[in-house]
């Protein structure tokens, strides 16, 4: 009976009453004991044997080793995930001032877009993706609209080679009506109809430059027809000998 009732105290001890958890000081000591063990390492360990690694016997030797091992492993973690806060960090501080350079050179178009050091990377990049989007779709109608000038120029072209003049002019149409095709370029941008998420600058440069060369070779064409008018025209040339 005293053993039985020995057993039962010692038992009652380790577990926690319903009066020791509502008793902060209790909970303390218990969840402070807790930590003792789990956070035991090996050099604990060898202390408490008090002998020398030498002296231990197999068993002791394995512990001992599983729990230098153990403490290696969170060293190891730990170093792993203070580099990683520190090159998340790093990307941090570079996306804010890739942001604010592009607020200070774009604040016509970003002044309602509010950004802070204090926020973590992955709102930082979403700003960063809204940003891109204000500012692409800035001037986008403009490329657009040269696009459909660029357009219209390959087919009135295309069909010149095969001497069909119907569209004639048409180009130079279209860009006398620019201003009442752009606010309709416009509102297709801003409803979507018109994806402008994959006009980057590249593209867009692309675009104008192919525009302004179509625009070149028209020109010259046409210097290279007047001359030819010009030359059949003045006197002393083959065309007024023949005549």
């Amino acid at each position: 009976m005293d053993n039985s009732s020995n057993s039962s105290n010692s038992s009652s001890e380790l577990i926690p009453t319903l009066e020791d958890l509502k008793n902060p000081e209790a909970s303390e000591i218990i969840t402070g004991e807790i930590t003792d063990v789990e956070e035991e390492n090996h050099l604990d360990y060898k202390k408490k044997l008090n002998k020398k690694v030498s002296e231990f016997t197999e068993e002791e030797k394995q512990k001992y080793n599983k729990l230098a091992q153990k403490k290696k492993r969170v060293k190891e973690k730990n170093e792993e995930e203070i580099q990683n806060e520190k090159l998340e960090e790093e990307k941090k501080t570079h996306l804010y001032n890739q942001l604010f350079v592009l607020k200070q050179k774009f604040p016509e178009n970003l002044e309602n877009i509010h950004i802070n050091n204090d926020m973590n990377y992955k709102t930082l990049n979403e700003k960063k993706d809204l940003i891109m989007t204000l500012i692409t779709q800035k001037n986008s109608h403009n490329v657009v609209f040269e696009t459909l000038l660029l357009m219209a120029r390959t087919g009135e072209r295309g069909l010149d080679y095969f001497d069909i003049d119907a569209l004639n002019g048409y180009t130079e149409n279209l860009n006398d009506a620019k201003d009442d095709i752009v606010p309709i370029l416009k509102e297709m941008i801003d409803t979507g109809e018109i994806d402008c998420s994959m006009m980057t600058p590249q593209l867009r440069l692309m675009i104008v430059m192919s525009s302004v060369a179509v625009k070149t070779v028209e020109r010259n064409n046409d210097k290279k027809k007047n001359a030819i008018v010009v030359r059949e025209l003045s006197p002393g040339t083959g065309g007024e000998e023949e005549r």
